[in-house]
């Protein structure tokens, strides 16, 4: 039989057990990102890019003025986000590949922080399984995938929360250390709320913990820390309250939510969805784990040290989801699974704590082992071409690329942007947002004002209906689109008309790819 693992010392109460981050966990929670990185990174390019990722690239590439109109228009949410990537694109050339990867940075760096948080808390052991299985939760492993917030989210929400835990310790040894601690905290809320507001949710989810805190021990320096935590959040919230009601004005670009409701699909949507996405049935499993960890904490003499780690780690899975439930019920739905990705660190360190309740590493080793295998189809799954919403658009730019690349030299070629596939109401100009050198140098026919001037991330275009501008100066046109009723069809015969005839045509998913000659 194998050595028990050595059991947990009780710590008091609810006081987190602080201990020391040492060389050893340094290195773990490095090897542990590093592993992030790479499970995270491999196959990221594959996936054809899709509508959120051609509105990032649409705020991305203006000018720092022309972002900063924008975001006072539409998608201020993401401002933070789009500022960060504007630079990173200074310096990295543009493909989906580089796009994605700060997610995938993000990723391993959260899996990283995950080993420290936990080791503060539960200790080294639970804090690597924790961290392991930090980059095994699906949700996270999708946003590192994602040219989108949701990653960069999550990495501050664990930043943050490491935070608070340190700033506790600090403020209950009374270490002069404890101010900047609580100052860093506030500057991390600030910047996680910019990053995405729903992220200051683990602010509050925090609170909780405080009072857990609190009434757990009624200590003179846990009454302390509740007050540091109650200053640091309230300046936090004053600095983000004129950016918090900016972007609530910008709700309307929500209108592809549905009715919200109490039922069977919203259960659906929360406990699988929402972490879990793609396990189907299987999602009962880490579910069951998450409830074993905590009951075996709460229950288990030996195992009530690692009660902090409970308090820490399930407020921030239950307070925010709650929150954005409620609000989506009473006043707006404004609810998501993919903008409760932040939470994913935080399940996984439930999950954690139930491997790790046995006391044979090498049964807790084969549980890790048998996740992950559960976890490789969908990690294989979000690697296929069309793992984005169906997103067929990497084959509808390289039959362009391909097509235009047969050309003579010097051929004008024009477009037409048609209605986008699952999003009729937007055009493909979001595709050209994504695969630029496809598109590169067309004169847009439909064009009449730009999304930049409108300080918006579509352009103003003309209907199929209006005239057909003047063709004189172009040799070739193109459409790119979804079919519907009206296009291509009213398109073509207006080109018809003007003498054009339609030489080629190509489909790909839900595209229609048309070449027009004279």
């Amino acid at each position: 039989m194998p050595a028990p693992a050595p059991p947990v010392e009780a710590a008091p109460g609810l006081q987190p057990a602080g201990g020391r981050t040492d060389r050893s966990t340094v290195l773990a929670a490095a090897a542990v990102a590093v592993f992030g990185l790479l499970v995270t990174m491999t196959g990221s390019w594959v996936p054809s890019a899709w509508a959120d990722e051609g509105a990032t690239m649409s705020g991305v590439r203006r000018s720092l003025p022309e972002l900063w109109r924008m975001v006072h228009h539409v998608d201020g949410v993401h401002g933070a986000y789009y500022l960060l990537l504007h630079l990173w694109f200074e310096v990295v050339p543009y493909s989906p590949f580089t796009l994605r990867l700060p997610s995938a940075i993000a990723v391993g760096l959260a899996a990283g922080l995950t080993v420290l948080l936990v080791q503060r808390l539960a200790g080294p052991w639970t804090a690597v399984v924790a961290g392991v299985l930090t980059c095994c939760v699906p949700r996270l492993l999708f946003a590192g995938t994602e040219g989108r917030s949701s990653a960069t989210s999550t990495l501050a929400a664990v930043g943050l929360t490491l935070v608070l835990v340190v700033a506790l310790d600090r403020t209950r040894e009374r270490r002069r250390t404890a101010v900047a601690w609580w100052v860093g905290y506030t500057v991390i809320a600030v910047l996680a709320g910019l990053l995405f507001v729903y992220t200051d949710l683990v602010v509050l989810a925090h609170a909780v913990t405080i009072g857990l805190l609190v009434l757990g021990r009624h200590r003179r320096a846990e009454a302390r820390a509740a007050l540091w935590w109650a200053g640091a959040a309230l300046v936090a919230g004053l600095v983000l309250l004129p950016f918090v009601r900016m972007v609530s004005g910008q709700t309307g670009q929500l209108y592809w939510m549905g009715a919200f409701r109490l039922d069977a699909a919203l259960a659906q949507r929360v406990f699988v969805g929402q972490w879990f996405g793609g396990t189907g049935p299987w999602a009962v499993v880490p579910w069951a784990l998450v409830v074993a960890g905590v009951v075996a904490t709460l229950v288990v003499p030996r195992l009530r040290g690692r009660v902090p780690a409970l308090a820490v780690a399930l407020p921030v899975v239950v307070v925010p989801t709650v929150v954005v439930v409620v609000v989506s019920l009473l006043v707006r739905p404004l609810y998501d699974p993919r903008y409760l990705t932040f939470c994913s660190p935080f399940v996984a360190v439930l999950v954690a704590l139930a491997l790790t309740s046995v006391p044979w590493r090498v049964v807790t080793i084969v549980a890790l082992v048998a996740l992950a295998a559960l976890v490789t189809p969908i990690w294989v799954a979000q690697r296929t071409p069309t793992a984005k919403d169906g997103s067929t658009w990497a084959a509808a730019a390289q039959v362009l690329t391909d097509g235009r690349a047969a050309e003579p030299p010097g051929t004008r070629d024009a477009i037409w942007y048609g209605p986008l596939p699952r999003h009729p109401n937007r055009t493909t100009e979001f595709v050209a947002a994504a695969y630029p050198d496809a598109f590169a140098g067309m004169r847009d026919l439909s064009l009449r004002r730009s999304a930049v001037s409108l300080g918006q991330l579509w352009a103003e275009r003309s209907d199929v209906r209006d005239p057909l501008p003047s063709t004189d100066d172009v040799d070739r046109i193109w459409f790119v689109g979804q079919r519907t009723d009206d296009e291509p069809r009213l398109l073509q015969r207006q080109l018809r008309a003007a003498g054009w005839t339609v030489t080629q045509r190509w489909f790909t998913g839900k595209f229609v790819i048309l070449k027009a000659d004279r």
